[in-house]
C-alpha cells in the first residue's frame, strides 16, 4: 500500500522470499510498487490493482467557513511524509496570494504544530487557512482551484483522483509512487520534480497565470 517497502515485507529478501514466494498474489496499489517488489525481493507473484474510485456525487453544501478561492491540501498532517516545507516554501515564493489565493489546510495528524511553525516563519497568517478533518471533504475539494500532494513518498494517493474525480486539477511532486501513473503534465495536471522548491512554486503560478493551461486540465480532470 506504500512505496516505503519496510512498512510491510522484511528487510531481509531471503526472510521475504521465503514467507510469500508462495502467496497466490502479492497486491500492490501501483505499477511502480510491483516493480520496486519484482526488483528488491525477486518476488514475480505480484499483481498490480489501483485504488478504486467511485463515482462521487457533492450534495451538502459546504458547512465550514473558507476563503472565496484557494488550493487545497488534504489528507493527513504527518511532515513525515507529506513535507508541508516543501509546500509551504512553495507557496510563499509563488506569491499567488498576492492575487488573491488562500492556501487550505484540511486533516488532522502529528504535524500541526510544525505546520503552525512554518507559517510564522514566512509570515502567512493572512493567507493560510486550516480546518480539520472532515468526514464528507468533497464539497471543499471540488470548489479548490487546484489540489497540490508534496509527499516523499505514497501509495497510490486517494487524493489525487479524488481531486480528479471531481474535476479539480491537481499539482503534484513526482514521487514514488502514484501521480506519475494518474496525472499527465498539462493534460490533467502538473507533475513537476520533488524536492524542488522553484519548480513546484513555478506549477502553482503557471495555474493561477496561465487561463488557457488552467482550463485544458480543469476540462480533461474528470474524464482521466
Amino acid at each position: 500500500h506504500s512505496f516505503y517497502l519496510q512498512n510491510y515485507l522484511p528487510k531481509s529478501v531471503f526472510l521475504a522470499t521465503k514467507l510469500y514466494q508462495k502467496a497466490d498474489r502479492i497486491v500492490c496499489v501501483s505499477k511502480s510498487i510491483e516493480e520496486q517488489v519484482n526488483q528488491q525481493y525477486g518476488l514475480k507473484n505480484t499483481i498490480t490493482i489501483y485504488n478504486p474510485i467511485k463515482s462521487i456525487t457533492v450534495e451538502a453544501p459546504i458547512e465550514i467557513a473558507v476563503p472565496e478561492n484557494y488550493i487545497l491540501f488534504y489528507g493527513r498532517l504527518e511532515d513525515a511524509v507529506k513535507n508541508f516545507s516543501l509546500l509551504f516554501n512553495a507557496f510563499f515564493q509563488s506569491k499567488i496570494y498576492e492575487q488573491g489565493i488562500h492556501l487550505v489546510i484540511m486533516g488532522d495528524g502529528s504535524s500541526e504544530a510544525r505546520i503552525h511553525e512554518l507559517i510564522a516563519e514566512l509570515e502567512l497568517e493572512n493567507y493560510v487557512t486550516m480546518i480539520p478533518f472532515q468526514k464528507d471533504p468533497f464539497a471543499i475539494v471540488k470548489l479548490a482551484k487546484f489540489t497540490v500532494l508534496t509527499s516523499y513518498y505514497e501509495g497510490f494517493p486517494m487524493s489525487v483522483i479524488e481531486s480528479l474525480a471531481l474535476g479539480t486539477p491537481v499539482v503534484s511532486v513526482d514521487c514514488n509512487s502514484g501521480p506519475r501513473e494518474v496525472i499527465v503534465n498539462e493534460k490533467n495536471g502538473l507533475l513537476v520534480e520533488n524536492h524542488n522548491v522553484s519548480k513546484l512554486s513555478d506549477a502553482m503560478s503557471r495555474f493561477v497565470h496561465d487561463e488557457v493551461l488552467y482550463r485544458v486540465c480543469k476540462e480533461n480532470a474528470a474524464a482521466s
